[in-house]
């Protein structure tokens, strides 16, 4: 595509990022029904950003686009499965933390090579040099988003 602006909405990249992200969940869940992990996409990456330490809920509702309900639902679900504990913040009792457990931690660890193999996969084909260019291509696109966010949460002052 040259600088010109496209003609079609589905001529600029962002559709064709969606798309993919979408075939990818889908892939994902899928691929954990067919091999008997019991977590949903959703559940894995919360399992992950916790593999670092304890988050609190708000940043985990973030990460994984949910509202508080929504979150709150997803961590409930974690927490039958004994995968993960909350607990009120020393600091702040208004704030909830989570943490993996030792089974959370085991299932994480079981699950990461699958999501390894799974990503290999989908990347067949593409050059370190390809994976560079992308690499730095969606690294820009997510500053552009980034400052646009910047200049509402800035309006709304």
């Amino acid at each position: 595509m040259n600088s010109e602006t496209p003609t079609f909405v589905s001529d600029y990249l962002v559709p064709k990022v969606g798309k993919t992200a979408k075939m990818v969940s889908m892939m994902v869940k899928s691929h954990f029904i067919g091999n008997n992990i019991p977590l949903t996409k959703e559940q894995f990456i919360v399992l992950l950003c916790l593999e670092e330490g304890f988050k609190s809920q708000s940043f985990l509702a973030m990460v994984t686009e949910r509202d508080k309900g929504s979150l709150t639902r997803l961590i409930q679900s974690l927490e039958k499965k004994s995968y993960v504990k909350r607990t009120i913040s020393a600091e702040d009792s208004r704030v909830n933390e989570v943490e993996l457990t030792s089974i959370g931690k085991v299932i994480l660890e079981e699950t990461k090579p699958v999501m390894k193999k799974l990503f290999s996969i989908v990347q067949q084909g593409i050059t370190e040099s390809e994976m560079e260019l992308a690499t730095q291509v969606l690294e820009k696109m997510q500053r552009n988003v980034m400052n646009i966010i910047e200049k509402i949460e800035e309006a709304k002052k």
